[in-house]
């Protein structure tokens, strides 16, 4: 049993994708990762919050028309100031999927161009400081997602990563795994944005940390991206020396050897 675990609806500020788009192409359960993003700049400084009680509406809705199990997941796009928002959010809602994602520094999304014109060495090396405050801050989340995010704009590649980065990431890996932390594959970084070389060189550093727990997904905003590139991603991650994936239900992984 293999689901996409990363999907977005228009629940979601950035997508307008129905689900009975992406149901029409599976059968097997199925989850979506809405955005909770608080004071969000590519909203104005906006908090986006999906509303749950539609949100669980819709579900009963599709319960009586599709076979799926249908399960409940969340994009937590973490923010310092807005921790403890973000955290009565969560814990008003059972969630089968908890993604903790780092898309803004409170100013700028990180895909903003504005990112191009500063330092690429200290964005790289402030970005992953971020990180590993806000996994040692947040008391949530079952998955570290797109580790990459803040790379997404730039060209940065896998020797410049380790050398400005390596201590960083590892601290991260160290982190996550203690804490019981999937690690995502987001496919969407790696083949609409160019990042699989990253992915291959730190999914081995995860491993290395102890990590064992590997999740997979598409970053899907329409449908037509639901799944897309999963073989390939798969074979990466075997090459890492990892044979299962872990599926979330009720913020527990589930293991499936693919």
């Amino acid at each position: 049993m293999e689901y996409d675990q990363h999907v977005h609806t228009y629940f979601s500020f950035d997508s307008q994708a129905q689900f009975e788009d992406y149901l029409r192409k599976t059968s097997q359960p199925f989850i979506t990762t809405e955005h909770l993003e608080l004071s969000n700049p590519d909203d104005n400084g906006g908090d986006d919050a999906p509303d749950q009680a539609a949100y669980t509406a819709k579900l009963q809705e599709l319960k009586r028309r599709y076979p799926n199990r249908l399960l409940r997941g969340i994009e937590c796009g973490y923010f310092a100031p807005r921790q403890a928002d973000l955290q009565r959010y969560l814990q008003a809602q059972d969630f089968d999927l908890v993604l903790l994602s780092f898309h803004h520094d409170g100013q700028y999304d990180y895909q903003d161009p504005h990112f191009k014109q500063v330092d690429l060495k200290r964005h790289v090396q402030t970005y992953y400081d971020r990180m590993l405050a806000g996994l040692k801050a947040a008391p949530f989340g079952d998955v570290l997602a797109h580790f990459d995010y803040g790379l997404r704009i730039l060209d940065v590649t896998p020797a410049q990563l380790e050398a400005w980065a390596k201590p960083q990431l590892q601290a991260i890996l160290a982190l996550i795994v203690k804490r019981q932390l999937a690690f995502e594959v987001n496919t969407k970084s790696m083949y609409q944005w160019g990042n699989a070389e990253l992915y291959e060189l730190v999914l081995p550093w995860y491993r290395e940390a102890g990590g064992a727990l590997v999740t997979l997904g598409s970053d899907a905003h329409t449908a037509d991206k639901f799944l897309t590139g999963f073989a390939e991603a798969k074979a990466l991650i075997r090459s890492a020396g990892f044979s299962q994936l872990a599926m979330y239900q009720g913020h527990q992984p589930h293991l499936t050897t693919f």
